[in-house]
């Protein structure tokens, strides 16, 4: 069944024609495709083109698919180069995304900074600490918000998007050390910024 098949068999299959594949593969990928756009452009309007750029790119550049890596990585690579284009067509251009040519459902996802902080949590009956949990997750949303463009995306990509730090140096284009450098950075400047504000 296609439904069981590996990101890397479906787009062989798609390659061969198999159009039933990359219905399986977009709908797999469809939601984190979109919040990772959303959550760098804050804006749904934005964020709906640009996912749906990322697909029709999918569909005309299915042929140049190799092994050489996994389908996830081809694919968050793609819309990283994506998001970069969309920076540099706008009046906003973070400077980490812009490289010269020489060079939500969110409140039920969990990031290790919010499972630290949970660890930490006083014992409270259930209904409270459910509360508590949502009042953290979104201080925890503003706090990322915070963090240097370069850091929230690898820290997005890795705790939201399931990205492992190498995957993130690819799609990047950063070498391992940078990349882990930068979640580090943002993880410790989380942790800093949520200790001060619960113990306001």
């Amino acid at each position: 069944m296609e439904e069981n098949a590996t990101d890397e068999q479906l787009i062989q299959f798609y390659q061969k024609g198999d159009a039933e594949a990359f219905e399986v593969l977009y709908a797999r990928y469809k939601s984190a495709i979109y919040h990772y756009f959303f959550r760098q452009v804050n804006s749904t309007g934005t964020a709906d083109e640009l996912h749906q750029d990322v697909w029709l790119n999918i569909i005309k550049s299915s042929a140049h698919f190799t092994q050489q890596s996994s389908f996830k990585t081809w694919l968050y690579k793609i819309a990283h180069n994506r998001l970069i284009d969309h920076y540099r067509q706008s009046s906003k251009q973070p400077l980490y995304l812009v490289k010269t040519d020489t060079q939500d459902n969110q409140a039920d996802e969990r990031t290790e900074t919010e499972k630290t902080i949970d660890t930490s949590s006083s014992q409270s009956n259930e209904p409270e600490m459910s509360l508590q949990k949502q009042q953290i997750s979104q201080l925890l949303l503003k706090a990322v918000h915070t963090l240097p463009e370069e850091q929230k995306e690898v820290f997005l990509l890795h705790e939201k998007s399931g990205l492992t730090l190498q995957e993130i140096a690819l799609v990047t284009e950063n070498s391992f050390e940078s990349t882990k450098s930068r979640l580090r950075y943002a993880v410790k400047k989380l942790r800093h910024h949520m200790k001060l504000v619960l113990t306001l």
